[in-house]
């Protein structure tokens, strides 16, 4: 069966998947196949040292449905490893970084993110954020140390654009405040010695997020006030209908001043 074949019948019957894969060795010889078929060249994917070009996570690979289906089976540790070097060495990046995550990598992936240059890659629901200060602190230091240049995409119109948004020192401020506050992202940046990197658009925005921050408290303090004052007006409701109950008669004009009829 040849790696067309294969394909089509993985994406109409992918249920058979693990099942037809066994032993596990037999997943590592198809994403191999996979990896090597179809795929962009090896020197627009990766630099001189084997480190990721910019932007180039986002490249097609004819293979790339089949490639991702093999690496999130089930398989032992042994397995996921040899999966994650044979994305790497052939600079597939979207299964790199999938397999990071899972293999909990998460040193390597900040420092090949901060290669690919795209802030894309950080934001979202499956973006790769920082979810410690020791994390911050190594990604600040990655940009701080690594020299990426943005690399022109092709749309499909034949034109070029500049791609995403690229990972700077001023994106990376700028999604830290928002995770962790505009406050405590200052005193991160300052520990750092990264603040004079920053540019007015960073202090604004810190502004703007102290504002949003303030009103959200104000609105926090004043929702339990209502919530009071309604179970305390429901609290006086129920008295007085308790009250007229035990004389046997409840008044049909409602409370006095009420509009109730």
């Amino acid at each position: 069966m040849n790696i067309v074949d294969f394909s089509l019948q993985l994406s109409l019957r992918p249920s058979f998947l693990e099942s037809l894969l066994q032993p596990e060795s037999l997943r590592l010889d198809w994403l191999l196949l996979a990896v090597s078929h179809d795929a962009p060249p090896s020197t627009t994917t990766m630099d001189d040292e084997g480190n990721p070009r910019p932007h180039s996570h986002l490249f097609c690979w004819g293979y790339s449905q089949l490639i991702l289906l093999l690496i999130k089976l089930p398989a032992d540790f042994t397995t996921k490893e040899k999966m994650i070097d044979i994305c790497r060495s052939h600079g597939f990046w979207p299964g790199y970084l999938i397999l990071c995550l899972e293999l909990e990598r998460r040193r390597e992936a900040f420092t090949n993110i901060v290669y690919l240059n795209d802030m894309g890659l950080m934001d979202g629901d499956i973006g790769w954020i920082p979810e410690t200060v020791e994390e911050w602190k190594l990604l600040l230091h990655l940009v701080q140390n690594t020299s990426t240049k943005p690399a022109p995409q092709q749309s499909p119109d034949g034109n070029f654009s500049d791609g995403p948004s690229p990972i700077t020192m001023e994106n990376v401020a700028l999604l830290l405040a928002k995770a962790m506050g505009p406050d405590r992202a200052w005193s991160l940046l300052q520990e750092c010695g990264l603040t004079l990197e920053l540019s007015e658009r960073f202090t604004r925005t810190c502004d703007i997020l102290r504002i949003a921050e303030k009103r959200q408290r104000n609105l926090g303090c004043f929702c339990p006030l209502i919530l009071s004052n309604a179970a305390a007006n429901m609290r006086i409701q129920i008295s007085l209908d308790l009250a007229f109950s035990s004389f046997g008669c409840v008044p049909r004009c409602g409370l006095v001043g009420s509009d109730e009829p």
